[in-house]
């Protein structure tokens, strides 16, 4: 019996154009209803998500800036931040990658120093609610920051990703929810490690949980279930991975797949991958 779904956000519950299917928000009741919790599992921020949320806020379990920060029914059950050295030498190296922007967070916000016109294009398509400080490099030797984010216009896996792991090395966790966005987080952070301490947390075993995801920063996650889903349009290493298979993001893959397990009682009917 599943009692606890997570969904990673953009590219898996959420449509290419940013919104959300309406059905997700009586769907989340229907599983309250039935005593099984609903995660969402996502690199963005908090308060972002409770604003994407608003309608059930209040039920939801959040996994947040891919796996720094757990929250659950007002409480922060786990929150993991970088050093300032490490920050500090993420910006060091991010001033020299062409076409890179960087933004740091803490629990609430993100923090920006430069907007021009197309970043903040960018910010804005992905709700991203932040502030505009004058130093980014004073505010990280003063301020507890969670995660360091980098939005690259050009392949991130060929520019910032590149240049951000090897000066990092071991030291922190980088990785890429898309081509465009880079995280760096603590070491030992990650989605799937968030997971398994939730598991242990609220005592429910792998083989109770589904997890839906696309990228590459949902791989851990979607090893730390014994449900585990890929979507029509997710990354090969994730099909890979994954047991299942359901319709992409934009034909509300993760909403029929929940109907369906509902419906069955499992998701054996789904294509295995």
């Amino acid at each position: 019996m599943i009692k606890l779904i997570a969904s990673d956000m953009d590219g898996t519950l959420v449509k290419s154009d940013g919104t959300l299917d309406g059905e997700i928000f009586p769907l989340i009741e229907q599983l309250t209803a039935r005593g099984i919790i609903f995660a969402a599992a996502t690199g963005r921020q908090l308060l972002n998500i409770e604003e994407l949320f608003a309608p059930v806020a209040e039920r939801l379990l959040y996994i947040t800036q891919n796996g720094a920060h757990v929250s659950y029914q007002k409480q922060t059950l786990a929150s993991c931040g970088l050093s300032a050295e490490l920050v500090l030498s993420c910006l060091d190296e991010a001033a020299s990658i062409p076409d890179f922007y960087p933004i740091v967070f803490d629990e609430s916000y993100g923090y920006v120093q430069h907007e021009d016109e197309r970043f903040q294009r960018m910010l804005e398509k992905f709700n991203i609610i932040h502030r505009k400080v004058p130093d980014l490099r004073a505010l990280a030797e003063t301020h507890p920051l969670l995660r360091f984010t980098g939005c690259d216009f050009r392949d991130t896996e060929q520019n910032g990703w590149k240049r951000l792991q090897a000066c990092i090395g071991a030291r922190a966790q980088v990785t890429f929810s898309s081509a465009m966005w880079l995280d760096v987080v603590a070491k030992g952070v990650s989605k799937g490690a968030a997971m398994q301490s939730i598991q242990q947390r609220l005592q429910i075993a792998p083989e109770e949980v589904m997890a839906f995801g696309d990228f590459y920063n949902d791989l851990e996650l979607i090893g730390a279930v014994g449900h585990s889903v890929a979507m029509a349009n997710a990354c090969e290493a994730v099909k890979k991975a994954a047991r299942y298979e359901t319709r992409s993001n934009d034909q509300g893959g993760v909403v029929w797949a929940i109907q369906h397990y509902l419906r069955e009682g499992s998701l054996c009917s789904l294509r295995r991958v």
